[in-house]
């Protein structure tokens, strides 16, 4: 992904959530706020940043870290989390993962 395309994506990302929230669009702003809670899980955090990072150079990276973070959330979610693994906890922790991924390329972008 060029540097353009993920601004693209997150200036229409921040636009979308912006909207939602000041038209109380309830739909979006409670995916959101529950997405925004699982990032706050540590383990999250910390598997995704460190696997962003680690894997940042390869040629599918988006690929690859839709795969990881699917595996990831299943491996916190029963090992940590003690939950079941068909719970919607699991979706809002693989797209938490993925926000955090997104994060780091674009952070990496702007150096």
């Amino acid at each position: 992904m060029s540097r353009k395309t993920s601004f693209m994506i997150f200036t229409i990302a921040l636009i979308a959530i912006l909207v939602s929230y000041i038209a109380n669009f309830a739909v979006v702003t409670k995916e959101v706020n529950a997405v925004f809670s699982a990032m706050q899980n540590i383990y999250v955090a910390i598997a995704a940043v460190v696997l962003a990072l680690l894997i940042s150079k390869t040629k599918h990276y988006w690929l690859i870290m839709l795969g990881v973070s699917v595996v990831a959330a299943i491996i916190i979610q029963v090992v940590i989390g003690g939950g079941a693994l068909m719970s919607v906890a699991l979706l809002y922790k693989v797209a938490a993962f993925i926000v955090y991924t997104y994060l780091v390329q674009l952070v990496r972008y702007m150096w």
